[in-house]
């Protein structure tokens, strides 16, 4: 039934079935058509919901081949449009620097209209942010109050510098296909990954 409204180009419909074909909970996963639909319905019907998912599909890389900019240009799209969870994700690339220069003051301005389009964890994210943060105490998972930074992460960091470490004391090794693709950042980098998973599963709770 969805299949068939989506094919008759209805907008809620083809962000559903590209949702149920990312999810693959219903139907085999297929991450790379779910963000056709989402094109589609980005294209034929401005379609909000479709608009932040394929944002987040840039984002982390799924599906389609990642790319801050475009991310960061999805989300503005659907923030504009009133979608708060895009909002909250918009701030938080423009606190990292993640697909725009960095820009506190945007940072907070769109972490606030998230927070006014009802999206609570904004609202603390902004008083965080803007609360003085010097002492260095783990915050949960996070090591500072604007839960910008895993602590795992930080952690996951150092245990493979300090073995990268003692590789290079023990001489020369091959290096294996997965060692190489972790090496470095953006989404192909696990642990950059983790963190991006991790503050979009914040932007969908609102």
């Amino acid at each position: 039934m969805v299949k068939h409204l989506a094919q008759s180009g209805h907008g809620d419909a083809m962000c559903m079935y590209g949702i149920v074909l990312n999810e693959g909970k219903v139907v085999e996963s297929n991450v790379q058509q779910a963000t056709v639909w989402w094109r589609r319905a980005v294209d034929s019907c401005r379609h909000v919901q479709s608009t932040y998912e394929l944002a987040v599909a840039f984002y982390t890389g799924e599906g389609v081949p990642e790319s801050e900019e475009l991310a960061v240009h999805y989300f503005e799209r659907a923030a504009t449009m009133g979608h708060a969870g895009a909002a909250y994700m918009l701030g938080d690339c423009l606190l990292e620097g993640v697909g725009a220069p960095r820009d506190r003051a945007e940072a907070l301005e769109w972490l606030v209209a998230a927070g006014e389009l009802g999206h609570r964890g904004a609202r603390s994210r902004v008083l965080a942010v803007l609360e003085d943060n010097g002492d260095g105490v783990p915050y949960g998972r996070f090591t500072d109050k604007s839960r910008q930074t895993l602590v795992d992460n930080v952690q996951d960091v150092q245990e493979e510098a300090k073995w990268r470490t003692l590789e290079e004391e023990d001489g020369p090794k091959e290096v294996s296909i997965e060692r190489r693709f972790t090496i470095g950042g953006g989404s192909g980098n696990p642990v950059v990954l983790a963190k991006r998973k991790t503050v979009v599963a914040e932007s969908r709770t609102p």
